[in-house]
């Protein structure tokens, strides 16, 4: 990230209108790309960016620490596609009368699993790993750092962070195992 990439993140960071209004014109096209690639409408890619672009400018003090700004706007934005999906999967199983009773189990998965419900598991168990492991799975996921990048930043071997973040990986797994939830493990 260069220095005036780094300015305009604090300069929004302090609340400035017009810095947020340049970086959403740079990150509007790659993020229109991905939305619609899972939700294959235009009126849905509108509403998904209003409130991606809404969590943004909530959490904009987090921006002037991020290492990869880029794979966390992405981040919100996925996360916002998937709440979207997630209700819209809900409201049609209404509309189609589809009910417990109809044969709908309540384990059957991520259909029956709300987003917020998902998170909280999976935030758990993320609390519940070694600190190392902890660090070394956030800097994975929440920072889109590569295990040769984070072995670096951390002083230790790439083998070492590759066989953590594995363990890492496993034990979320299976907490959302233990949890009673199927999962399609996109995100962690």
């Amino acid at each position: 990230m260069n220095e005036l990439e780094k300015d305009l993140l604090r300069r929004i960071s302090e609340g400035d209108a017009q810095a947020f209004t340049l970086l959403l014109k740079e990150i509007i096209p790659s993020l229109q790309a991905v939305i619609f690639k899972l939700v294959k409408q235009e009126d849905a890619v509108r509403e998904i960016l209003q409130e991606t672009f809404i969590r943004i400018w909530m959490h904009r003090d987090k921006l002037p620490d991020l290492e990869k700004p880029a794979a966390w706007l992405k981040r919100v934005a996925l996360n916002e596609t998937f709440t979207w999906l997630n209700k819209n999967a809900y409201r049609a199983r209404i509309f189609s009368g589809l009910s417990a009773d109809a044969g709908v189990s309540e384990s059957t998965g991520i259909d029956n699993l709300s987003l917020y419900e998902t998170q909280k598991i999976l935030q758990q168990a993320i609390d519940q790993l070694p600190p190392q492991r902890r660090r070394i799975y956030l800097m994975s996921r929440s920072e889109g750092l590569r295990s040769e990048e984070i072995a670096r930043q951390l002083n230790l071997s790439s083998g070492y962070v590759k066989n953590a973040l594995t363990a890492a990986l496993d034990f979320l797994r299976q907490r959302l195992r233990d949890a009673g939830k199927m999962m399609l493990f996109l995100f962690i």
